[in-house]
């Protein structure tokens, strides 16, 4: 666990490290800031299409060489990134980086399928999803810092350097958990097929879909947050990295809730609670948007209504995954969790290209997106729990 947990933070510090220094990228690559924007995007855009090639690599050849041969090609990309010239050198280092990184996160969810099932995968989640949590916690504050001290190029530099270790890592300590006679080596029309069948899976994509939606919250804040408090609050690079630092601190909390919950609650109603508050969350933002009751939006109002939205989505996350997960056999737990995660960074790529299109003159657009996301995350779920599962139990 210990390295599945190195491998997800090196990939989440990734996505999120570079944000204090957007306004520095536009700058300093003289382009705009919506151009700066979708460094994000991009990023979200290409992990969703190249999890589709991962997943079904990982089956046919086993994890521990996916992992090694991603993470490779996610520290040299980091390194490109470093040096791009140019904004649109610097954006496809990104789809680049996102290419190797989403190895990480295919592998990792492979991993637990491949060891375990029930409630002990998703408490094995829930441990998951913390690691997932702690890079974008840790990476605003370190690039702002390192924005501050010494440039935007620096916080690619120190994602090469993180990477490059983490390959070493993995290298000399991670084993393989899927053994030969297991793997599957079908041609591409084969794989087409399995990802047909999943789909085709109202309980599977159910679980995928919710988990997607409520993640949504945290894509949302991340564009929109640097407009929304570096630009029109006049909050610094230094201080916004110690504030958005905080937020993935109420989704570890949700997660370390769901995992020990699992002893006691049934799954599905810990995904129920945590969609509930992941869309009062949103509402909240939107409210705040429209200035109902004469309100001055400062940032602890945008803070605090993405913070409860976040506490959501760490009590639905891991335990959407390893319900999903358990739906496959493990051979086939790459494919599903490459597909479970296409569908999760597809929806934050929409998303985000949606937000960082969107002309950011107030708190507003960011209330719209949280609420739309979060509240098709709770739509979801109930249809779930309450039609999908139920016909699926009675065979209707």
């Amino acid at each position: 666990m210990p390295l599945l947990f190195a491998m997800m933070f090196a990939s989440q510090l990734a996505t999120t490290i570079f944000l204090p220094g957007l306004p520095g990228i536009a700058n300093d690559l003289q382009t705009s800031l919506s151009a700066a924007q979708m460094l994000l995007p991009a990023y979200l855009g290409a992990f969703a299409i190249a999890q589709l090639v991962v997943g079904p690599l990982s089956d046919a050849f086993g994890r521990r060489p996916v992992i090694i041969g991603g993470l490779s090609l996610f520290t040299l990309a980091s390194l490109a990134a470093a040096w791009a010239p140019d904004i649109e050198l610097l954006l496809v280092a990104r789809a680049m980086q996102a290419s190797g990184a989403c190895a990480t996160m295919v592998v990792a969810r492979a991993i637990i399928r491949d060891t375990s099932q029930g409630a002990a995968a998703a408490r094995a989640m829930s441990a998951l999803a913390i690691a997932m949590a702690v890079g974008p916690s840790a990476a605003p504050l370190i690039g702002g810092q390192l924005v501050t001290w010494f440039d935007w190029r620096a916080t690619f530099y120190l994602t090469s350097l993180v990477s490059a270790a983490t390959v070493f890592a993995v290298f000399h300590y991670l084993e393989e958990t899927l053994p030969p006679n297991q793997r599957r080596t079908s041609g591409a029309g084969a794989h087409v097929v399995t990802y047909l069948r999943l789909f085709g899976n109202p309980v599977f994509v159910g679980y995928s879909l919710t988990v997607a939606f409520a993640s949504g919250a945290m894509q949302a804040f991340l564009t929109a947050s640097p407009i929304v408090l570096i630009v029109q609050m006049d909050m610094s690079p230094a201080i916004y990295g110690v504030c958005v630092m905080a937020m993935p601190m109420f989704y570890m909390v949700g997660s370390f809730l769901a995992g020990r919950l699992t002893l006691w609650v049934p799954i599905d109603s810990i995904v129920l609670v945590g969609a509930i508050a992941s869309a009062g969350g949103g509402l909240l933002q939107f409210t705040f948007g429209l200035g109902i009751g004469g309100v001055d939006v400062t940032p602890l109002h945008v803070l605090g209504a993405f913070a409860i939205s976040n506490l959501g989505t760490g009590l639905v996350l891991a335990c959407c995954y390893a319900q999903a997960l358990n739906t496959v056999t493990p051979p086939y737990a790459g494919a599903a969790s490459a597909l479970s995660g296409f569908i999760h960074m597809g929806w934050a790529f929409a998303l985000t290209f949606t937000v960082a299109n969107v002309s950011h003159l107030s708190s507003l657009p960011l209330g719209i997106a949280q609420l739309s996301t979060t509240g098709l995350s709770l739509t979801t779920a109930l249809l779930l729990v309450f039609v999908f599962k139920r016909r699926a139990h009675t065979g209707a």
